[in-house]
């Protein structure tokens, strides 16, 4: 049984279909890159499947269940980390990963995650006592992500991680922490404009477009360049190369 699911989802805003009679699954352990061109409807997807937007038709399921936007049991097991990030106003970085691993895990939790190697990783550990909102945006996003993997929830849907504004040395951390975290079996569920990317770090590969799926493919046994060349034509790249 899929951990998260989209059956027949369909969003509008106004009279515009961004999503229509959208199916997919993702599996617990999974990597998935979800790309497409901008207005293609990657965030609506993303808000969707965590609950925070609703939708017109269809329906989301967790685990086989289908998801109750007013249950919190149910949006505990998963967290939706939009573009520009979210955290707790004035919270340090160490202060702002303790709140989200409280109230996403319970107040005794401990992290999954040695919290002084992360953030020397993440280059935050000579800043992780100032505030979060005094951060360059590339911190504060690298800031964000820890806390993300403190709350560790089954489910994480992150959206544009690779348009973040963050550092070579932060997007390589960003890719240890979601393998780590595919390891311990999360599903994780990200958003990106580059087939590059995608191909090269991902179990499988969505594009959606025009209202729906275009393409839905594992990414096991694909010649990365041949896979960048097809999510490129996809999505009207030319010349699409790693």
């Amino acid at each position: 049984m899929a951990l998260l699911e989209a059956a027949g989802l369909g969003k509008r805003y106004g009279t515009k279909r961004v999503l229509w009679d959208v199916d997919l699954a993702f599996e617990a352990g999974e990597i998935a890159g979800v790309l497409g061109v901008n207005g293609a409807g990657k965030t609506t997807l993303l808000g969707c499947l965590a609950g925070m937007i609703g939708w017109d038709r269809g329906e989301v399921r967790l685990g086989g269940e289908r998801l109750d936007r007013g249950r919190l049991d149910q949006r505990q097991r998963m967290m939706f980390l939009p573009g520009e990030g979210f955290h707790f106003g004035g919270a340090d970085t160490i202060r702002n990963a303790a709140i989200f691993s409280e109230l996403w895990r319970g107040i005794e939790a401990q992290p999954p995650i040695d919290l002084e190697e992360w953030l020397e990783r993440l280059g935050l550990l000579e800043i992780a006592f100032e505030s979060v909102e005094t951060l360059s945006r590339g911190e504060r996003y690298k800031a964000v992500l820890l806390a993300l993997h403190c709350a560790d929830p089954e489910i994480w849907l992150i959206d544009e991680p690779f348009a973040a504004g963050m550092d070579a040395r932060g997007m390589e951390a960003f890719r240890q922490l979601v393998l780590a975290a595919a390891t311990r079996g999360r599903c994780i569920v990200y958003t990106t404009q580059f087939p590059e990317l995608a191909a090269r770090f991902a179990d499988r590969v969505v594009v959606v477009g025009s209202g729906g799926v275009l393409l839905n493919e594992s990414t096991k046994d694909r010649d990365p360049e041949e896979l960048i060349r097809q999510l490129g034509q996809e999505l009207g790249i030319h010349g699409a190369h790693s």
